[in-house]
């Protein structure tokens, strides 16, 4: 990718194989669709040499483009939050108004563009601080203070008429002066109502499609927190969670999500200002949690208010009932999840009330009757009884073995991270590797790797675990008692833990993870090795596609072996292109880009033209093909 020190203008010098490496096929293809489309409807040059933009999705998006030391970046308004089909569209926009002689002005500090992305970011009143001071016209509220009665009630009904927002809000106010609460609820409900069922025909793929909007339901419920209505607005969020499973699956892209989150900070602010009882308001936010099983709440600071050991203590026995509520099955809508979370959170609300002493029973027993040792381990290591710790960990790997093995395995790293805070390494290097033995995958090989450098014993380690990779040979001496086995005995210690049956049973040589792990250690040729190894297996290996990156592959081999790192960019290209979908298309290009570049780089530039040709000849019908293999033609956006 260009860097910004050899060209006036970074942006002009940059590939369409630069974009597709920064934003992945899909947003560009998405991104080039939005350009030639005219959604890119604002655009200014920053001061700092990026790119601010409004594109028009399925509402405004401000997006802004960086190209700093080659490298391009954005962030945006949109539910992705950067590197998106908007950041590609303001970029291919750019470029186009630069290839017609077009200029993009540069962006100042009062253009209307910014203070309108400032208002989005920081709300109204920075918006009104931020106005120029050089402006002609008064002040609203002054202008307003100067107008007679009948004229301000003339504005407000007749912009009530031509604003539903408006309208509603004074029709909420008047339902406020006469205390009529029930019918701003009422009406919120009603809304609520109309907005699900537009949710349920909302595409969020069709430009057509438009997403519900929530903004006046959440002004209307801003109404009812500033008026003191903390009750009424847990309701209205009750309902909210409650019916969310019914329009989630139309939430694809989670832009609905993000709308309703915003409604519950409303309601979650309510929560803070209620003068309920703490404890009371506590168990309130915690029914919410537990019923948010798609992350619609979101961050929300009520948690962080400043709660008493006293009222930690009165949330500790809501959640004691419940819990027995639940085992005497007074609950059935609570799931064995739901139950988890509630003995959790009634371990922790013990803990903030200082009450250790009562919380480790509760987990003992929690621990024998769900297999939950975990909590309970946790909570012994929080209160500094490490010995009585390691004890249960032992005891919760006996009993979990067999039928919760992931309990089992959680166990066993709340081991090895205590034997490495005691600098115990050897112990710990022990456990990783026996680990990496029971499940044999390049994560596990990692954290072995890691421990084991630690311990200064990689070397004999490495040796053992690629032996049993390349050859199956098991690295334990099958001894009678566990407890005398070593791994790797005269190296590592005994853990008493070591369970040789449980190691599992591969069919050497793993050529998946060996090509892994090669990659991973930056070693080409024995990626070349066994990728060769690979290919001798024909239809079997196949199959292996399903566990390789086959673009690492690439990565790692294609300027040792060049004519490797072809071979496979054409089989994925080929495939993509056989699924005929544009999307698909534009993601086939990737590589083929990459085909021609390392060709012509190795004086291949016949091969290269006679290869995409016969791509052409095979594929003439596929119209939107052709138009994308035609922007192969070229290496830059813009041609000099």
């Amino acid at each position: 990718m260009p860097s910004e020190s050899e060209n006036p203008d970074p942006f002009r010098p940059l590939k369409w194989s630069d974009i597709e490496e920064w934003a992945g096929s899909r947003a560009t293809s998405k991104g080039e669709d939005y350009q030639r489309s005219g959604r890119v409807e604002e655009i200014k040059r920053t001061q700092e040499g990026g790119l601010l933009a409004m594109v028009r999705g399925r509402r405004e998006y401000f997006t802004e483009v960086s190209l700093e030391a080659g490298e391009l970046s954005s962030v945006c308004t949109c539910p992705v939050g950067g590197d998106c089909k908007h950041g590609v569209a303001t970029v291919l926009e750019y470029l186009n108004l630069l290839q017609h002689g077009i200029k993009v002005p540069l962006l100042s500090e009062n253009d209307l563009l910014l203070l309108r992305v400032r208002r989005m970011h920081e709300g109204p009143e920075a918006f009104e601080s931020r106005k120029t001071r050089k402006s002609s016209r008064p002040p609203l509220r002054e202008w307003l203070d100067g107008l007679e009665k009948a004229e301000l009630i003339d504005i407000l009904v007749e912009f009530s008429e031509k604003s539903p927002s408006l309208g509603s809000y004074l029709r909420d106010r008047q339902d406020l002066e006469t205390e009529d609460i029930g019918g701003i609820v009422r009406g919120i409900s009603s809304e609520l109502d109309l907005l699900w069922e537009e949710a349920q025909e909302y595409d969020p793929w069709s430009y057509e499609s438009t997403m519900p909007d929530f903004s006046n339901v959440q002004n209307r419920m801003e109404s009812l927190l500033d008026s003191g209505h903390y009750d009424e607005l847990v309701d209205i969020g009750k309902g909210i969670m409650n019916r969310y499973d019914d329009i989630m699956e139309y939430d694809q892209e989670g832009e609905i999500a993000m709308e309703l989150s915003n409604c519950m900070s409303i309601v979650f602010e309510a929560l803070s200002g209620s003068p309920s009882p703490a404890h009371e308001r506590m168990f309130e936010a915690f029914e919410f949690e537990l019923k948010d099983e798609y992350d619609v709440i979101g961050e929300h600071a009520f948690w962080g208010e400043d709660f008493s050991r006293e009222n930690w203590k009165n949330f500790a026995e809501i959640l004691k009932t419940r819990l027995r509520e639940i085992d005497e099955g007074y609950c059935p809508d609570y799931s064995s999840w739901d139950r988890k979370r509630v003995a959790d959170r009634l371990v922790r609300a013990l803990k903030n009330a200082g009450l250790f002493e009562e919380a480790i029973p509760i987990c003992e027993r929690e621990a024998e009757a769900t297999g939950s040792y975990d909590r309970l381990v946790g909570v012994l290591l929080e209160a500094g009884r490490k010995e009585k710790a390691v004890e249960w960990i032992y005891r919760g790997i006996g009993k979990t073995r067999e039928e919760k093995p992931g309990m089992a395995h959680s166990l066993r790293n709340l081991l090895i991270e205590t034997k490495e805070k005691e600098g115990d390494l050897f112990f710990a290097a022990a456990l990783q590797a026996e680990e990496f033995f029971r499940g044999p995958e390049l994560s596990s090989y990692l954290k072995m790797r890691e421990t084991s450098e630690k311990a200064g014993v990689w070397q004999e380690v490495r040796e053992i675990a690629h032996r049993y990779l390349e050859k199956g040979d098991m690295p334990a001496v099958r001894a009678k008692n566990r407890a005398e086995t070593s791994i790797l005995p005269g190296v590592l210690p005994v853990t008493g833990l070591l369970e040789p049956d449980s190691f599992e049973d591969i069919k050497p040589p793993v050529l998946d993870l060996l090509i892994k792990i090669a990659i991973e250690e930056k070693a080409p040729d024995e990626v070349i090795r066994w990728y060769e190894e690979l290919k001798k297996e024909g239809e079997a290996a196949k199959s292996y596609a399903y566990y390789i990156d086959e673009n690492k592959i690439t990565n790692a081999v294609h300027e040792k072996s060049p004519d490797i790192a072809i071979e496979i960019w054409k089989k994925l290209a080929e495939e993509l292109i056989f699924k005929t979908k544009v999307d698909a298309y534009r993601e086939a290009a990737v590589h083929l880009r990459k085909i021609k570049e390392t060709m012509e780089a190795g004086r291949q530039k016949g091969e290269w033209k006679t290869y995409l040709k016969e791509i052409r000849d095979e594929n003439r019908r596929k119209r939107r093909l052709i138009e994308i293999l035609d922007t192969l033609e070229k290496d830059r956006i813009i041609e000099e």
